[in-house]
């Protein structure tokens, strides 16, 4: 019987250590599934918290893309849609309109809005269009140049016009950009930076084919066919060569601007009658070679080539005032100058040059013995006048004479 219960007590003690065994198992299966159901739980947290995170980002974008595009939308359908920009200094307005005043700028103005205005018919929408037109010029030296030539009709009247011009249309304006040859230049280059990639502007109009300056400005533009396709330019009097090759086209308004250069010399007062009198005591010397003084002919006083007193003597030979020595430091120094570029005339002698294109050298100006120098150089240039009997050469220069304005 005592084995029987040691047998029995063996049993209820194996019977023990499996229900512990058991209980430990299932203790630790239930601490491994507490710890995956913690990691489930903080891993479905940072989910929730990263998808409300994303959803705030994507209420705040999809607001900012709302109001891009009502942005856009707005943007697009406001009315400025074409500009022209013109460089007044190359493209001069006819003078019957200049000489009309105030009236002809006005009719200038609508003469281009209407010419515009049928050219851009070809886009969908345009009658809508605003369109926007700016003239640069040197109006200073338009000024000049009319004055200059001889135009003193156009030179009294091109201020009204220019305020006509202005005046007569909102979106019209023609702008004195000041003295100086890359003024008006430097202006349009930046406007077309500034709006070739504007959506708002469907077309650009460019009054710049008369010089070639403005070939790399364009450059850029050229192979891009799209943007190519919105740029036109103005037909000029003369187009610049580098213009042949790009493909920007060419538009042709008539009756607007001059089709001709203006003249680049003084008039000439040859066909008008010469007063015969007496020119009493004169004290002049001729100019001959080597600057040699001479004794003066008989000598008349006639109406000059230009404007200033030009003394002939009764032979039609120009006799001038002499001007002085000069040492030959002086001339050596002049004819290295020239070696380096031929001088401007006007600029040195006069002290001004009307050409805003001048192809000769202006700075540094000439001073002293080698201005002496040059002036004398200047006067034994020969050139042909006519006067009524025929052609005479004469020592004759436009810019050194009497009233010339050189001080040595």
């Amino acid at each position: 019987m005592s084995t029987s219960l040691f047998e029995r007590l063996e049993g209820f003690k194996q019977s023990d250590e499996d229900r512990y065994g058991f209980l430990r198992d299932l203790i630790e299966a239930y601490n491994k599934l507490e710890g995956e159901l913690n990691t489930a739980k903080s891993d479905h947290l940072d989910q929730l918290n990263s998808r409300r995170l994303w959803q705030e980002k994507a209420q705040v974008a999809e607001a900012r893309l709302r109001e891009s595009h009502e942005s856009a939308v707005s943007f697009a359908t406001l009315d400025f849609r074409m500009l022209d920009l013109t460089d007044g200094d190359g493209y001069k307005f006819d003078e019957s309109l200049i000489r009309q005043g105030a009236v002809g700028g006005g009719e200038a103005a609508n003469r281009l809005l209407n010419n515009i205005k049928a050219y851009v018919q070809r886009y969908d929408g345009a009658v809508h269009w605003k369109i926007i037109v700016r003239v640069y010029a040197n109006l200073e030296g338009l000024l000049k140049k009319y004055a200059y030539i001889g135009f003193h009709e156009e030179e009294r009247a091109l201020r009204q016009f220019v305020a006509g011009f202005t005046q007569s249309q909102p979106l019209f304006d023609f702008v004195d950009a000041g003295q100086g040859k890359e003024r008006a230049d430097h202006k349009i280059k930046e406007q077309l930076r500034l709006f070739v990639s504007n959506l708002q502007c469907k077309h650009l109009m460019l009054g710049v084919a008369h010089d070639n300056g403005y070939v790399p400005a364009l450059d850029p533009y050229k192979t891009n066919m799209t943007t190519a396709s919105r740029i036109s330019l103005l037909q000029p009097i003369y187009a610049g060569r580098e213009f042949q090759n790009l493909p920007f086209e060419i538009v042709q308004f008539d009756s607007i601007f001059r089709t001709e250069e203006l003249p680049n010399d003084r008039p000439s007062y040859a066909n008008e009658a010469k007063p015969a009198f007496a020119f009493r005591q004169p004290v002049l010397s001729t100019v001959v070679q080597n600057h040699k003084p001479a004794a003066p002919k008989d000598l008349v006083h006639r109406r000059p080539i230009y404007p200033g007193p030009v003394y002939l003597n009764k032979d039609d030979e120009r006799v001038d005032e002499g001007l002085g020595s000069v040492t030959e430091r002086a001339e050596t120094g002049l004819e290295m100058r020239i070696r380096n570029g031929k001088l401007c005339n006007d600029f040195h002698l006069r002290g001004d040059c009307l050409n805003p294109r001048c192809p000769y050298a202006h700075e540094p100006s000439l001073e002293g013995e080698e201005l002496v120098a040059f002036a004398l150089k200047a006067r034994q240039t020969h050139r042909p006048h006519f006067d009524q009997i025929g052609v005479s050469w004469i020592r004759e220069t436009k810019v050194v004479g009497l009233d010339s304005g050189l001080k040595v």
